[in-house]
C-alpha cells in the first residue's frame, strides 16, 4: 500500500489534487481470535503531525505537513485546507508577509505543531513552522480561515519545525469574554525572539489586535519566561520540549525534557543527558509568581526511566482507586518514560508505563514551597537563574492553593517525583498513552514505535497484583510509531491512533474475536463476557437480557458445563433416550432443542435441571457415521428456542462394530462389540449371534 501512495507525494502546487485515502485496514489481534477491520485515513502527502476530536460531535481534525483535515467520526474526509508550503526563510524575523528580507526566499513546508479545538468560540487554533511560527484560525464546520494574526511580535510562537514538542491548554475565562492559551515551545536558541513559556490573551475576534498579547505586561514583568541568554551561551544546545499539558482544578501542569545542565558538560563535544520536569502555574496567576518546577520520573529494579515519552490526564476506575486510597473523581496522570537520561530524539526501546496521584504532586510541591519560605536551601532553579538564591524566610501560610510572591521565586524542586511504576515494555517501545475507566475496571493503552498497540489492565498498585497485558494489537505499518495525540471517542466505543502516515480508528474491545466461553474469560479483556443463550462474547450492554440469572457470565468459573449419558450408542440403536445435566443455564423455560453438529436436531424435555432427548433414528445416522470407521464423535449441542442459538456442547460418540473383521479388534475396542465366532461378524447385539455358535466378549 504505502509505495502506491508514495507515488503521490511532492505533488506541484499549482495542480495540486489531494485525495484523501480511506482505507480498510485488516490486522490480526496478536493475541488469538479473527482479524478486525479498523478504519483508517492516509493522506497521500503523509506527514501526519497532530490530531485532536469534537468532544461531541466526534469530528476528527488532523494536523499535517502543509495541511489540516476535517474527518467524520469513521474517518471519511469531509473537508481540507492547505496551511502551505509557503515563501519564507526562517532567518527572516518578522516574516517576509510583513517586511521584506534579505535572506533568499523559498517555498517552505508548514509542519503543524499545534493543533486546539477553541469550543468557546467554534474554531480551530493551528498553529505552524512557518512565518515565525504563527496560528491560523479555522472554523470547525467547514476549516474557513477566521483569521491568521502575524503583523506582532506576540503573533510569532516559534519557528521550530520538530512536531510533538509545543504544547497549548486553553483555559476558559471565568469573568470575561476572553479566554487564556497557555502555551509552551522550544525555541532552537532565540530566546531574544521567543518565550518558552506563555500565556495569552485569546480573542473572540480573530483580528482583535490583542489577540496573543500577554495576559500581562508591564516594564518589569509579564506572563512569560524566557531561557536566559546567560543559559544559552554556556549551553547553546539548551531547550526545553513541551511533552503535554493539561489543567486540573487551579493549575496548570506541563510535562517537559530539557537539557540537564548538571549532568551535561558546557562543551559540545560531550554526551548529552536531558531531564524530564513537571512543570506548575496557577492559571489565574498572569505574573508567573508561581512557576515552580520539579523533576519527575519513577524507577522499577534499580532502573530509572527518565525520558517521558508521554502523558494523559484520567481518573481511576474503583478498583485502582481503592489501591491507591483516592477517591474516583480525583485526577491521575498515566506516563510512558523511556530508561535513561540520553537520546532525546531516539530513546531507548525500554520504556514503563507509571501512574502518579495529582495529590501527592500537590503534596510534594507544596512542601517545596513551605520549605522554602521557611527559609530553608536555595530556588534550586539553574537554568532559569544564572545565580543561585537562597529562599527567604516569611510568616506566609502556604495552603494548597497558593499562588506565590514576588519573592522566593521560580522554585525548582531538588528531589524527583517518583511514579508507580506499573509495567515495564523491553521489546517495543512505548510512544504514548491514553486511559479510561470502564465499569470500574481502570484500562490503559499505549502505543509503540513499532505501530502496536497495548490494552493495559491497571487496577491495582500492588506488586502481588500487577497490571496485566491482556491484549497487543497492530495498529500501523510496523515502520510507523504511534504518535502522542492518542485519543477516545466522545462515546468510548473506539480509540484514535495516529502515525506519520495513517489516522486508524480501533475499538476499545474486540469482544467478538473470542468464540468459546472460555478464551473470552481467558482473555481477561474488562469490557468481554460470555452472553450465553447468545453463544457470543459482547460487552454486557449489547447482551440482551444480560441482568437476569446465569444468562451473562463475567468469570470462566460460570461458562456452561454439558454432560450427557449414555456418551456413545451404536449406529444400530435407533432414538434411544439420552439425559443431559447443564450446569450454568439461564432460565430455559423457552424450550432447547438437541442437535447432532447439525445433521440432525430434536426435541429436549426440560424436568427440573435435566433435558431429555432421543438419538437420532437409524436412517438419520446413515449420514453422519458413514464411511467413517468404527467411531464418529459429534458435537451434541443444545439450541435454544429463544435465541436459534446453540449455546453449550458436549462430545457424543456413535460407534460401528460391524467394521471390525477380526476377533481381536472386535472385543478389544473401547466399545460393548460381540464377536460372533461362526459367522465371522462383530456386532453391538449379542443376540445377533445363534446361540448354538456363541459369541465372545472378551479376549479369548
Amino acid at each position: 500500500m504505502w509505495p502506491l501512495l508514495r507515488s503521490l507525494v511532492a505533488p506541484r502546487l499549482g495542480n495540486l489534487l489531494l485525495l484523501g485515502v480511506l482505507v480498510l485496514l485488516t490486522v490480526p489481534s496478536l493475541t488469538r481470535g479473527q482479524p478486525q477491520p479498523f478504519k483508517s485515513f492516509s493522506p497521500p502527502d503523509w506527514g501526519l503531525t497532530h490530531l485532536a476530536i469534537h468532544n461531541k460531535t466526534g469530528e476528527v481534525y488532523v494536523g499535517t505537513v502543509n495541511w489540516i483535515f476535517k474527518l467524520s467520526s469513521n474517518l471519511t474526509k469531509l473537508r481540507s485546507h492547505m496551511t502551505g508550503p509557503v515563501v519564507d526563510n526562517e532567518k527572516c524575523y518578522p516574516p517576509p508577509s510583513v517586511q521584506s528580507c534579505p535572506h533568499d526566499l523559498a517555498q517552505t513546508t508548514n509542519v503543524n505543531k499545534l493543533l486546539l479545538i477553541d469550543y468557546a468560540q467554534n474554531r480551530l487554533i493551528a498553529c505552524g513552522s512557518t512565518s515565525q511560527g504563527i496560528c491560523q484560525f479555522l472554523r470547525l464546520d467547514d476549516l474557513f480561515k477566521l483569521g491568521e494574526p502575524h503583523h506582532r511580535k506576540e503573533h510569532y510562537l516559534s519557528s521550530v519545525t520538530e512536531s510533538g514538542t509545543m504544547s497549548g491548554v486553553i483555559i476558559t475565562s471565568q469573568h470575561g469574554p476572553a479566554s487564556n492559551l497557555f502555551i509552551g515551545t522550544p525555541i532552537d536558541g532565540k530566546s531574544e525572539y521567543f518565550p518558552t513559556l506563555s500565556s495569552r490573551k485569546l480573542m473572540s475576534n480573530e483580528e482583535n489586535a490583542d489577540m496573543f498579547s500577554f495576559v500581562y505586561q508591564d516594564e518589569f514583568v509579564s506572563s512569560q519566561l524566557k531561557i536566559p541568554s546567560d543559559t544559552l551561551s554556556k549551553f547553546p544546545a539548551f531547550d526545553i520540549y513541551y511533552i503535554y499539558g493539561f489543567s486540573s482544578e487551579q493549575f496548570v501542569y506541563y510535562l517537559t525534557m530539557q537539557l540537564d545542565t548538571q549532568l551535561t558538560s558546557p562543551d559540545a563535544s560531550g554526551e548529552q543527558f536531558f531531564t524530564s520536569k513537571i512543570v506548575r502555574l496557577c492559571v489565574d496567576d498572569s505574573k508567573f509568581y508561581s512557576y515552580v518546577e520539579f523533576p519527575i520520573g519513577c524507577t522499577k529494579d534499580g532502573v530509572e526511566y527518565r525520558l517521558i515519552q508521554d502523558a494523559y490526564l484520567s481518573h481511576p476506575g474503583k478498583q485502582l482507586a481503592d489501591s491507591l486510597g483516592i477517591s474516583e473523581d480525583e485526577d491521575i496522570l498515566f506516563t510512558v518514560f523511556s530508561q535513561g537520561q540520553k537520546n532525546r530524539a531516539k530513546p531507548p526501546k525500554e520504556s514503563a508505563l507509571c501512574l502518579f496521584t495529582l495529590r501527592r504532586i500537590k503534596e510534594k510541591i507544596k512542601e517545596r514551597i513551605q520549605s522554602c519560605y521557611r527559609g530553608e536551601g536555595k530556588l534550586s532553579l539553574p537554568w532559569l537563574l544564572n545565580k543561585e538564591l537562597a529562599c527567604i524566610n516569611s510568616p506566609l501560610q502556604i495552603d494548597d492553593n497558593f499562588c506565590g510572591q514576588d519573592f522566593n521565586q521560580p522554585l525548582g524542586g531538588t528531589s524527583t517525583i517518583e511514579g508507580i511504576p506499573l509495567f515495564i515494555d523491553k521489546e517495543d517501545g512505548m510512544t504514548s498513552v491514553a486511559a479510561y475507566d470502564y465499569h470500574g475496571n481502570t484500562v490503559a493503552f499505549t502505543g509503540t514505535r513499532n505501530g502496536r498497540m497495548k490494552k493495559i489492565l491497571v487496577n491495582s498498585v500492588s506488586p502481588t497484583h500487577p497490571a496485566l497485558l491482556y491484549e497487543n494489537l497492530v495498529v500501523s505499518d510496523g515502520s510507523s510509531p504511534i504518535l502522542r495525540d492518542l485519543l477516545f471517542s466522545p462515546d468510548l466505543q473506539h480509540i484514535y491512533t495516529l502515525s506519520d502516515k495513517q489516522v486508524s480508528r480501533v475499538p476499545v474491545e474486540s469482544c467478538e474475536q473470542y468464540t468459546t466461553c472460555g478464551q473470552c474469560l481467558g482473555s481477561k479483556d474488562p469490557h468481554c463476557g460470555w452472553c450465553v443463550l447468545h453463544n457470543m462474547c459482547s460487552r454486557k450492554d449489547r447482551c440482551e437480557r444480560a441482568d437476569e440469572p446465569q444468562r451473562f457470565a463475567s468469570d470462566w468459573r460460570q461458562c456452561v458445563e454439558l454432560s450427557v449419558h449414555p456418551k456413545n450408542i451404536s449406529v444400530t440403536m435407533s432414538q434411544v433416550q439420552l439425559v443431559l445435566e447443564a450446569r450454568n443455564v439461564p432460565d430455559l423455560s423457552a424450550g432447547v432443542n438437541c442437535s447432532f453438529e447439525g445433521y440432525v436436531e430434536t426435541d429436549g424435555h426440560i424436568q427440573g435441571s435435566r433435558i431429555y432427548c432421543l438419538s437420532p433414528s437409524a436412517h438419520n445416522v446413515i449420514p453422519i457415521t458413514r464411511n467413517k470407521g468404527d467411531k464418529r464423535m459429534v458435537k451434541l449441542y443444545l439450541k435454544s428456542k429463544e435465541t436459534g442459538k446453540t449455546f453449550a456442547g458436549v462430545d457424543f460418540v456413535f460407534y460401528n462394530c460391524s467394521v471390525h473383521s477380526s476377533c481381536l479388534s472386535c472385543v478389544n475396542g473401547s466399545f460393548p462389540c460381540h464377536w460372533c465366532k461362526y459367522r465371522h461378524i462383530c456386532t453391538q447385539n449379542a443376540n445377533d449371534c445363534s446361540f448354538q455358535e456363541g459369541r465372545v466378549n472378551v479376549s479369548e
